[in-house]
């Protein structure tokens, strides 16, 4: 079986002197492409550089909510039009994050729409970060529709968001969470969510699934996630194995 891990973080510096060995670890177990996630300027590049290096690895360049001010949607472009060779293929970590910071909410909404009209302009979908702000997420997405696609990270289904994947043919993505003991809360939310709008990821290094907790989490792991998704919506593995991969390469536009 194939797996396509749609977001990771390589580029994290938990990896500094042992990338090299981690990700022969997830080619080892059948991971068959990563996206490195971009999160500032700084982190973009460094995901298009591992992308160069690896025919299995690809990169969504972005800013962060958490990096509103730090960085900005034009050096974002700036990457895009310098190093783009095919293997850039969304924008993204992008969106609203009022769980560590909420008095910068007009600023971050500013560049999660910045990011969305930078998304447009270069025909690329986008891969959103939503916490603890769900009715601001949603309304944002509904506005300022991406053209080439949403894909909904590490997805913590709300009825607003969840309504709003549905009816505009939103991609979301279970990682770990999906382990969780809170994640019984999602099983009204994933009866509701076709299968075709669902992919996996890791997050890597963060949230590693059970029985994992406080261990560097990476692609490897993406089977334990799969196993649990096809729990939830009463699946066998190797059916919604197949689907959510071939939903992976379908969102972001890459051949098999």
């Amino acid at each position: 079986m194939k797996y396509y891990d749609t977001h990771a973080h390589f580029n994290d510096e938990k990896f500094n002197g042992i990338v090299e060995e981690e990700l022969q670890k997830c080619f080892d177990t059948g991971v068959d492409k990563i996206n490195i996630i971009g999160y500032n300027t700084e982190s973009s590049k460094k995901a298009i550089e591992l992308s160069n290096l690896y025919k299995q690895l690809y990169a969504i360049i972005g800013v962060h909510p958490s990096d509103v001010g730090l960085s900005t949607p034009e050096e974002i472009e700036e990457l895009y039009n310098k190093y783009n060779n095919g293997k850039i293929v969304a924008i993204g970590e992008i969106g609203l994050d009022y769980y560590w910071v909420s008095d910068n909410k007009e600023e971050q909404k500013a560049l999660f729409i910045a990011q969305i009209d930078l998304a447009n302009k270069l025909k690329l979908p986008i891969v959103v970060h939503t916490r603890d702000a769900s009715l601001d997420t949603y309304e944002i997405l509904k506005n300022h529709p991406a053209e080439y696609g949403t894909l909904l990270h590490c997805f913590s289904p709300t009825d607003d968001l969840v309504r709003l994947a549905i009816e505009r043919g939103y991609y979301v993505a279970f990682g770990g969470n999906i382990t969780y003991n809170r994640a019984k809360s999602f099983q009204g939310y994933m009866d509701r969510i076709p299968v075709e709008q669902i992919v996996i990821e890791t997050d890597s290094p963060y949230l590693p699934p059970e029985p994992l907790r406080g261990t560097l989490n990476t692609s490897k792991n993406l089977p334990i996630i799969l196993e649990k998704l096809a729990y939830w919506k009463h699946m066998s593995v190797e059916e919604i194995g197949e689907i959510v991969y071939n939903n992976s390469l379908r969102f972001f536009k890459l051949d098999k």
